[in-house]
């Protein structure tokens, strides 16, 4: 076999460019994978935390909606809320979720005492990605829900 100059044996070449491109293929959809998680998570923090507190905003003072005809939340350490996100616990196949503590009266609060108050909560909710988990370890994502008062004329 005669190698004429100026050529080289290429063989293999290939080989070594379709193992560093499937590398950052993987990588890339590894990275999709767990963004879409977080995306979802977020989401789902959202909703918790906006159920939370519609739950919580129901519990509404009778004596209140006799006297004036005011919707006024009861200020009961929100046990609604805490109740709601218990229950809704079974709901989430990925992840934790509690309340914030960071946030008034250990994640939720009851905001002014009259007439068309409103309860804010705040719900953490923990996950560890699924490919990047190594890194990273868990995620923690905090969303807050606000629900008001109001009587229908």
């Amino acid at each position: 076999m005669r190698i004429r100059p100026g050529r080289r044996d290429e063989r293999g070449s290939m080989t070594v460019f379709v193992v560093l491109w499937s590398l950052v293929i993987v990588m890339v959809a590894a990275l999709v994978i767990d963004v879409g998680l977080a995306i979802s998570q977020r989401e789902r923090a959202a909703d918790l935390a906006d159920q939370a507190a519609r739950a919580e905003a129901q519990n509404l003072s009778t004596a209140s909606l006799r006297q004036s005809g005011g919707a006024v939340i009861q200020d009961d350490g929100c046990l609604r809320a805490r109740d709601y996100l218990t229950n809704a616990a079974s709901s989430i196949h990925y992840g934790t979720a509690t309340l914030d503590t960071g946030l008034g009266n250990g994640g939720c609060e009851v905001v002014g005492n009259g007439p068309g108050n409103s309860v804010t909560v705040s719900v953490n909710l923990t996950y560890s990605p699924f490919v990047f988990d190594l890194f990273s370890g868990t995620v923690t994502v905090t969303e807050t829900g606000t629900a008001t008062a109001a009587t229908g004329n």
